[in-house]
């Protein structure tokens, strides 16, 4: 079994990511944001956002993820269950906030093989919440390189995430964080109950 997340900064991706990890008794997989050292730097470009910048970032991201996907495969294949509170798919949105369209539409072909080529998602968890709800939100948890996100940019995020993700998980659910609270256990237990279909370990 392989769960994946998808939503804008601040949906609350990685607290429900850890939730359902530790109710499933599955690995948890981190989006590798610690690692991609451009990433402070494009957010702290604010709406320059140098398309050099940009493309450094999503290419360290993707690279970064694509190695995961394999760490993920081999989880899978030894009977491991997965939660990772990312997916291809938010790849592939994130570049098309960021970058000019021929580059997005590079990384969403390369996102589009190694959808077919790795591991897939079983279920597609899209999380939402509104602008300045992220953005309150992104202030509370106080990580410096997230400081100059502006509130129009979050709000592009989120139409963003409104795209279609069939193509990159088996089966996909959508939540709005300002009704779904990932730190309560009933509405937890209730997502969990709409799992019954998927494979348990």
């Amino acid at each position: 079994m392989f769960i994946g997340l998808a939503g804008p900064t601040g949906a609350g991706k990685t607290t429900l990511a850890q939730r359902l990890a530790e109710r499933l008794g599955a690995r948890l997989m981190r989006d590798p944001f610690v690692e991609n050292s451009f990433l402070p730097k494009l957010y702290a470009s604010g709406k320059t956002r140098p398309v050099a910048l940009a493309l450094q970032a999503e290419l360290t991201f993707l690279a970064l993820r694509v190695g995961q996907l394999r760490e993920i495969h081999d989880l899978l294949t030894h009977g491991t269950p997965v939660v990772a509170d990312w997916s291809l798919a938010q790849q592939v949105i994130f570049a098309h906030t960021t970058l000019p369209p021929e580059d997005a539409s590079r990384v969403r072909r390369t996102c589009a093989t190694w959808s077919d080529a790795a591991a897939r998602p079983d279920l597609l968890i899209a999380l939402t919440a509104p602008a300045p709800v992220l953005a309150c939100r992104i202030a509370q948890r106080g990580r410096p390189m997230e400081s100059a996100l502006s509130t129009a940019y979050l709000e592009h995020l989120t139409r963003a995430f409104d795209t279609p993700l069939g193509d990159y998980a088996s089966r996909i659910i959508r939540l709005d964080t300002t009704e779904f609270d990932t730190f309560n256990d009933e509405d937890v237990n209730a997502l969990l109950a709409h799992l019954p279909a998927l494979e348990r370990p």
